[in-house]
């Protein structure tokens, strides 16, 4: 079982970029769900309402709804920007963009009318609809105290007290000892930062981070006597998360003795499938008032990460300036992740022809997140990581709702739409003063904001989307290292094309 120790958090967002962590287990937990462009432009507030293809992936009593066969698609692109500063010592302040073309969801409907009895409808759905997008990029520099080698340092006095190097950490501590960053001398380890593991020197870090977790949707509903809508969901989640960071030290102002600059990069890919299982009802109470509610199993994911990193040193001796790289193996690790059901409630205003009002409420409980290292290797490392990192989800993350209002107005065939969610921040009051991390602000909610229009005929539709998140958040490369302010702004921006027929 490997952990990387270049972690990169994102807080707002919820996406952090080193593996099987309690951090990482929000990346599949803490969704921020696409679909199509109507979905989103509504605020994704479809509870109670349907006849929309995202409601399979939220509550799919609502394919219930369709009164047509439908086909459609969703081009999209993202538009990420970070603004990342290392606090104090009045570092400059670099921004990163990225920007992203993919698919946001596939589907069709096929509507059947079963006859005579009450059942009006019982309708089949199938395509994909998107729950998170990881891209987005970081770049910061900036003096600071201290330095990634004191970590390793401390990790070789444990792991290979004798001095042999075969017992060292290959991905970090062994990778240093190879191009001379830390040397056994007088039955000891030692580095250039001995005596001096405070010293000021200037950190940088770019990361890149990408891929999306899609969900394959197989679903099934009936409407019974235009009262009572009934459906589910088999959705199999499909992830694929990819990181590239480079993270540097230089000693410009020789604070150091022979230091010159450090380079460590890693190298992240993270493939896998999972399953769930979605139930949901909607209640007509008249024809303007409508009531749902929806159930989603916990989600099981089979993850496998492939990694590896280098790692470059430069020094300067009485002998002149060396330099030399060194590079880790290629790491493979395969585990399991099991995420929490989540349950809600929504409701609907419809007036008759002119559009609707619509909210709901879900709940999540993001401490009920569990990983598995030992289904495939059952060791005594792996059950202690298992063991470890279990429990701090449980006291790092806490149960909230997630709170989602829309509404839509029709003029004609023409469509305006406007939302707002309000998603809960997943963290608890638990605080680590040696981990950056856990120091976030966990009050009140992190904002989106939604607008749509559409133009809708007898057999064809189209509609386009927009979504807007801000906020901040806060990056650590490793543990007591200087922490990196950050202000991140996403844009999303869909184009549903549909037919109907």
């Amino acid at each position: 079982m490997k952990r990387h120790l270049l972690p990169l958090f994102l807080l707002l967002f919820a996406t952090a970029a080193f593996s099987q962590s309690a951090a990482d287990a929000l990346k599949y937990s803490y969704l921020v769900p696409g679909g199509t462009a109507r979905y989103l432009g509504a605020g994704g507030a479809f509870g109670a309402l349907g006849a929309e293809f995202s409601t399979l992936s939220q509550n799919p009593a609502g394919l219930a709804m369709y009164r047509t066969d439908e086909l459609m698609f969703t081009p999209s692109i993202r538009f990420a920007n970070t603004d990342a500063t290392v606090a104090g010592n009045g570092n400059p302040t670099l921004s990163e963009s990225k920007s992203h073309f993919h698919f946001d969801n596939i589907g069709i409907v096929f509507n059947t009318n079963p006859g005579e009895g009450k059942w009006t409808t019982f309708n089949v759905g199938l395509g994909y609809n998107q729950l998170a997008n990881y891209n987005q990029g970081i770049y910061y520099t900036g003096n600071g105290a201290g330095t990634i080698l004191n970590k390793w340092f401390d990790a070789a006095a444990i792991d290979a007290p004798s001095g042999n190097v075969d017992d060292l950490e290959p991905f970090t501590s062994r990778l240093a000892s190879d191009v001379n960053a830390m040397y056994f001398q007088d039955n000891a380890w030692t580095y250039d930062f001995a005596g001096n593991t405070d010293a000021v020197i200037e950190h940088t870090q770019s990361i890149t981070q990408s891929g999306t977790m899609n969900e394959m949707v197989l679903s099934f509903a009936g409407n019974y006597d235009e009262k009572l809508l009934i459906g589910a969901t088999v959705g199999v989640p499909i992830v694929k998360y990819r990181l590239n960071g480079e993270y540097r030290e230089i000693d410009p102002a020789d604070n150091v003795d022979y230091f010159d600059e450090l380079t460590y990069t890693e190298s992240l890919q993270t493939n896998g499938v999972g399953i769930n299982f979605k139930f949901g009802v909607i209640y007509k109470a008249s024809q303007a008032i409508r009531l749902g509610a929806s159930f989603h199993s916990p989600t099981w994911l089979s993850l496998t990460d492939n990694f590896s990193n280098t790692f470059d040193y430069t020094y300067t001796d009485g002998g002149g300036s060396n330099s030399a790289q060194a590079v880790s193996p290629e790491g493979t690790s395969d585990y399991k992740l099991v995420t929490p059901w989540r349950a809600s409630i929504s409701g609907a205003v419809v007036f008759k022809k002119y559009g609707f009002l619509s909210a709901e409420v879900e709940t999540v409980d993001y401490s009920a997140n569990r990983y598995n290292f030992t289904s495939d290797i059952a060791n005594t490392a792996n059950q202690l990581a298992e063991t470890r990192e279990n429990n701090a989800i449980q006291r790092q993350f806490r149960q909230t709702i997630n709170v989602r209002i829309g509404g839509e107005a029709a003029l004609d065939n023409f469509r305006l739409r406007a939302g707002v969610n309000l998603l809960g921040k997943p963290y608890s009051d638990y605080r680590d003063p040696d981990d950056p991390a856990t120091n976030v602000d966990n009050t009140g909610f992190n904002m989106a904001y939604t607008a749509g229009i559409g133009v809708r005929s007898e057999s064809f539709f189209i509609d386009l989307g927009y979504r807007f998140r801000t906020g901040e958040s806060t990056v650590s490369p490793y543990k007591k290292a200087p922490v990196v302010e950050t202000k991140n702004n996403i844009s999303d921006i869909l184009l549903t094309l549909g037919f109907k027929f």
